[in-house]
């Protein structure tokens, strides 16, 4: 029986060491068929993801209703949901009318600082050849073939047109395809909100006649700890963002900075991503704040580094708490290798991801230890 046991070990522990040999030498061809599987269901992922977050406000409505009105109704469900999708289009109403005014006022200020650099440039230019007249004499006595030259500027000017106007088609292509996808992803968000109970005890009915009880057992409690974990990073990461907004935009407003909104509406947005979102965050405000005043940008670095202290350090524990569960040289490595494979993507879903992994690595040691009669310290998550 030992033998038998421990020969299955072996062989498990072979088939592991050649296929993280093999991924570890095709990780290209696994990025690729990830990229391309990703590409094609997108609309479905979109509407999955959505759908998960707004199943946190949709259960908070529901509990709301039933509590404030004595009992639940059927039609409690379509009216949450409807409630979480108007709140999602207000903030997308919040941005387009609010922020992306603020930001093109950025733009416009980027506009009007450029050309004076460039001229200060050309006037120094142009000081340094009358300085060194000896250039000009050596630019003179170069052998260079005008005409050449001329046909070759005339040639790029038309691939630039081309370009162009071929950039402007796949625009149009591009915009035509998102609608139609974020239409498709709107749809299957709300079919997957309006039948969540059923899907979910489908998929279990299916576990259950795939696999023996006692690892169709494992398999439900994975699920219910990824759940656990996604939502508890999710929503906590959501709400520790907007109190980060919330106080970036009313520090700035009291220390008159400039681009308060947009600056404390980005800050926000990246503090969503581990670690470097608070880097990331604090450079996009330090150009922006640049544009007006250098100055005012420097402070605002010693301003946003006090934010994210106060971040990092009293909200992020108490409203995300220790679910997740990562040691932060973990959480770093997430985020790069996330962030270096899926770009932003992987950034955001790298860590509640492998809080999961290492979950049950963990609740699978520490069975093993009580199993041999040792004493475990249980400081880690565990199923």
């Amino acid at each position: 029986m030992n033998f038998r046991k421990n020969w299955r070990r072996i062989l498990g522990l072979l088939v592991t060491v050649v296929l993280i040999y093999w991924a570890v030498n095709n990780l290209t061809a696994i990025q690729r068929f990830t990229v391309t599987m990703t590409s094609a269901f997108q609309p479905f992922i979109i509407g999955g993801t959505l759908a998960f977050i707004l199943n946190l406000p949709v259960k908070m409505i529901e509990k709301q209703l039933t509590k404030w009105l004595k009992g639940y109704n059927n039609w409690y469900r379509p009216l949450a949901i409807i409630i979480s999708f108007t709140f999602v289009i207000l903030i997308f109403l919040f941005l387009i009318f609010l922020v992306i005014p603020d930001l093109q006022q950025t733009i416009s200020s980027f506009i009007d600082v450029v050309p004076k650099q460039i001229s200060n440039v050309i006037n120094w230019f142009y000081n340094f050849i009358e300085n060194n007249p000896e250039i000009v004499q050596f630019v003179q006595e170069l052998d260079v073939d005008l005409d050449s030259f001329q046909q070759q500027l005339i040639s790029y000017i038309q691939t630039f047109a081309t370009n162009a106007l071929g950039n402007v088609i796949s625009i149009i292509t591009t915009t035509i395809s998102s609608v139609v996808t974020i239409f498709i992803a709107i749809v299957f968000a709300f079919f997957l909100l309006t039948n969540k109970e059923k899907i979910t005890r489908q998929f279990k009915k299916i576990i259950y006649s795939l696999w023996s009880k006692k690892w169709a057992n494992y398999i439900v409690n994975v699920g219910i700890k990824a759940n656990e974990i996604f939502s508890s990073f999710v929503g906590g990461s959501i709400i520790e963002a907007f109190i980060l907004g919330t106080m970036v935009y009313t520090g700035m407003v009291v220390f008159n900075f400039p681009y308060s909104l947009s600056v404390s509406v980005i800050t926000g947005t990246f503090a969503l991503i581990p670690i470097y979102g608070a880097i990331l965050g604090g450079a996009i405000g330090f150009i922006l704040i640049s544009v007006v005043s250098f100055s005012q940008a420097i402070f605002f670095i010693l301003f946003i580094i006090i934010m994210q202290q106060i971040e990092g350090n009293i909200i992020y524990p108490r409203v995300v708490g220790t679910s997740v569960g990562l040691p932060g040289i973990w959480v770093m490595v997430c985020v790069t290798v996330g962030g270096a494979f899926f770009g932003i993507v992987g950034m955001l879903l790298s860590v509640p991801t492998v809080s999961v992994i290492y979950a049950l690595i963990a609740a699978t040691v520490n069975f093993r230890l009580e199993n041999a009669g040792l004493q475990v310290d249980y400081d880690s998550n565990n199923l």
